[in-house]
């Protein structure tokens, strides 16, 4: 039997992808050059360098909704993005676009999420106002590129170009420090916008889960959501764990058959069709989106957790100005390059929960 070289992948893509789709050797350059890898593409190795990553085990110990000391069960930053690459995968494979870019991409997509949270993104925006501001989505790109320097050459993971434009699906406030060939923003890839949609539906259907599992609100009000009763007609069954599962199914599925059809529909020159939901899904997936709002993102015991971490990060990032020498000698050497404000902000965002807990007691 005679193994698969990387060229082999390499040629299957080519002969399998749909023509919207990204093949390895589209990727775009690394900002390194370096000698490809004889087994893997070059999105496969960008994959296992994110799983590898520092950045990406900590991940582990950053709430997603619920605190980890909560409870054992509930989803964290690592779970969700873990969620939301394989959803990522299988979208972009029954699409024929490529599943290892996309894969790629959904692992690293919440790198630069700070500990606590969006209430914690907000924190430190607020805190860097003056100086170029804060969003996870950039800062995740600032992490892979720069923060992450595993290898010692200042290129940080050293990825393709299309993983790392992928990265900044979202808003980045003016000023904030991107590297150069990622401004003006480039357009995304048709891989990035399905990571986009399979996150928004791995956080639905997993905070419907766990906020159900935190006695937040009861089943019974979930069952008054269309897209639940649709769910229960579907699989026939009153199980929560069941309904739940089929809720992540319909999503899927629905995104994956309207996205189809503009595929099949779209002229064959200009830009790739638009990754979307079909009316009837949107109207169900935003009233779901409404009531996680309503009932689990603001409820008081989640804001109680929150709000005090966003406090914490506050009272440490003011703290820190004060006193640079409490930073760890790897953010004090970016100071001369970046400002003391930006060293203190990665320094921040890379915590993990109870990391920031023990960092702000006291102060």
């Amino acid at each position: 039997m005679v193994w698969l070289r990387r060229e082999d992948h390499e040629d299957r893509e080519l002969r399998w992808l749909c023509r919207w789709a990204t093949p390895s050797r589209s990727a775009g350059p690394r900002r390194l050059a370096e000698a490809d890898d004889p087994l893997r593409t070059v999105f496969q190795r960008d994959r296992d360098r994110i799983l590898h990553a520092t950045a990406f085990r900590r991940l582990q110990h950053k709430t997603q909704v619920m605190a980890a000391f909560e409870g054992d069960h509930y989803r964290s930053r690592m779970t969700h993005s873990l969620e939301v690459a394989q959803m990522a995968r299988s979208v972009a494979r029954a699409l024929r676009c490529n599943g290892d870019l996309a894969e790629a991409v959904a692992l690293a997509h919440d790198l630069g999420h700070p500990p606590f949270g969006h209430v914690g993104e907000e924190a430190l925006h607020d805190a860097m106002a003056d100086h170029g501001g804060f969003r996870h989505n950039a800062q995740s790109a600032r992490t892979v590129d720069l923060i992450e320097d595993r290898y010692g050459h200042g290129h940080g993971l050293n990825l393709t170009f299309a993983v790392r434009a992928s990265l900044l699906k979202g808003r980045i406030p003016d000023g904030f420090p991107l590297s150069a060939d990622l401004r003006p923003r480039p357009p995304m890839p048709l891989e990035a916008h399905l990571v986009d949609h399979c996150d928004k539906i791995a956080y639905l259907s997993h905070d419907l889960d766990d906020g159900l599992r935190a006695g937040l609100f009861a089943e019974t009000e979930a069952a008054e959501l269309r897209l639940w009763q649709r769910a229960r007609a579907v699989c026939g069954s009153d199980n929560r764990q069941r309904i739940v599962s089929e809720v992540t199914s319909l999503l899927i599925h629905d995104l994956l058959e309207t996205t189809d059809a503009a595929l099949a529909e779209a002229p064959a020159s200009g830009e790739s069709p638009r990754v979307q939901h079909g009316g009837a899904m949107t109207v169900m997936a935003h009233e779901l989106l409404e009531f996680l709002r309503a009932r689990f993102y603001r409820s008081p015991r989640v804001l109680a957790v929150m709000n005090d971490g966003a406090e914490r990060i506050r009272r440490l990032f003011v703290a820190l100005v004060a006193r640079p020498e409490r930073l760890p000698e790897s953010a004090r050497a970016r100071i001369e390059r970046d400002g003391l404000q930006r060293a203190i902000c990665d320094y921040i965002a890379g915590m993990t929960d109870r990391f920031l807990h023990r960092a702000s007691d006291g102060l």
